[in-house]
């Protein structure tokens, strides 16, 4: 890449290329990051919309706040089950809503370490959104 090329204007994030000068060697360039300057907006919005589309899933019943951590951490049921220590035919019965009312408070635990939440956060997914504030002392 010659030098002239290389140069992106991207406060945000910076980035040290190998560049070949005007003379022909080859020299570090600090420029700016070109896929954070031409890609991060449309990651964040496709990011933001999984999101939703996820968590009105988890809303309507049709998968569980395992699953939903499990698609957002880009992991697969054998890389869960490898890190929750369950089997994986185990695992997958938990990503389905039916199963997920059923799990006691220390398999929770589990998937709330492997994914770095708390309890709460996992199970305020499944809570419809309502104008009125929760009490989270109930949860």
């Amino acid at each position: 890449m010659k030098e002239k090329d290389s140069i992106v204007d991207c406060p945000e994030q910076q980035v040290v290329l190998y560049v070949e000068k005007e003379d022909g060697n080859y020299e570090p360039v600090q420029t700016g990051s070109y896929l954070t300057k031409n890609f991060l907006d449309d990651y964040k919005l496709k990011r933001q919309h999984l999101e939703d589309s996820l968590h009105q899933k988890v809303q309507t019943g049709e998968v569980s706040p395992i699953y939903y951590y499990m698609i957002l951490e880009d992991l697969t049921i054998s890389e869960l089950s490898a890190r929750t220590g369950f089997k994986a035919r185990k695992v997958k019965k938990h990503l389905e809503a039916e199963y997920f009312k059923s799990l006691s408070q220390d398999i929770l635990q589990i998937y709330c370490d492997v994914f770095n939440i708390t309890i709460q956060d996992m199970l305020k997914l499944i809570i419809p959104a309502t104008s009125e504030p929760l009490d989270t002392n109930t949860i």
